[in-house]
C-alpha cells in the first residue's frame, strides 16, 4: 500500500540521535543504522493494507498526522471513526484537553456521525448535566463527563486555585447535542457536536447541585 507520509517523522530516540560523533566511522555506522531502520519501517508500511495497523507501525506521536494524511483510506476501510476515538481519548479527558481544538474539530467533522455514534454506547438520558474543567479557564471543549463522582473529585482537588486548581463548568445536554457517548470502566463521557460546544450557555460551578 502506498500510504501518504508527508510530514511524518520516522525516527525517535534512541534511533534518532541528533548530535554528532567525534569518530567518523561511528558517525557513518549510526547513519547506516538509521537508514536501515527507516527502510524497515517503510517495508512494514508497504505490507499493511489496514490503515489502523499501518498507523501502529509508526511512533504514537505521528499517529494524528498519519490519520490526517490518509483520511480517504480510513474512510474506505470504515475505520475512521474508530481511529479518531482512539487518538482523541489517548490525549483528551474532560479535565485535561490536549492538542489544538480546531484540529480535533476538523477530524471530527470528517467522521460519519452515524458510524461515530455506533462506536459508543446508547445514550441513556433524556436530559443530563455534563461537566468539564480547565486549569486555564477555557469553557469551550468537545469532551464532557456525566459522572458526578469524577466531577466531585475534581472539584475537591481544584478547590484551591493558588495550588494549581482549575475551573469546572456545567452544561445541560440531550441526545441531539452529542456525537458519541462512551461508557466503560474508565469513563462516562460524551463528545459534543462542535456547534453546541461553541454556542452553549456554559456555567461555572464550585459545587455539585443537589439531585
Amino acid at each position: 500500500m502506498r500510504w501518504k507520509l508527508d510530514k511524518i517523522r520516522f525516527l525517535y530516540p534512541p534511533d534518532d540521535f541528533t548530535g554528532s560523533f567525534t569518530n567518523e566511522k561511528m558517525q557513518e555506522r549510526h547513519k547506516a543504522l538509521q537508514d536501515q531502520k527507516i527502510k524497515e519501517l517503510l517495508d512494514q508500511l508497504e505490507k499493511e493494507q489496514n490503515p489502523l495497523l499501518a498507523m501502529g507501525v509508526l511512533n504514537p506521536l505521528e499517529h494524528v498526522q498519519f490519520l490526517r494524511n490518509n483520511l480517504e483510506y480510513f474512510k474506505q476501510h470504515q475505520c475512521l471513526e474508530k481511529a479518531f476515538l482512539k487518538l482523541f481519548y489517548r490525549k483528551n479527558t474532560p479535565f485535561a484537553a490536549a492538542g489544538d481544538y480546531e484540529s480535533w474539530k476538523f477530524l471530527l467533522e470528517t467522521c460519519d456521525r452515524d458510524l461515530l455514534y455506533q462506536e459508543g454506547s446508547p445514550f441513556p438520558y433524556e436530559r443530563v448535566t455534563a461537566y468539564r474543567g480547565s486549569v486555564t479557564g477555557v469553557r469551550k471543549g468537545l469532551s464532557w463527563t456525566v459522572s458526578r463522582e469524577k466531577t466531585a473529585w475534581i472539584l475537591d482537588r481544584w478547590e484551591d486555585k493558588e495550588m494549581g486548581g482549575g475551573t469546572v463548568f456545567a452544561l445541560d445536554i440531550t441526545r441531539k447535542d452529542i456525537l458519541v457517548y462512551i461508557e466503560d470502566t474508565l469513563r462516562q463521557e460524551v463528545i459534543l457536536i462542535p456547534e453546541r460546544a461553541e454556542t452553549a450557555e456554559i456555567r461555572e460551578i464550585t459545587s455539585l447541585p443537589a439531585i
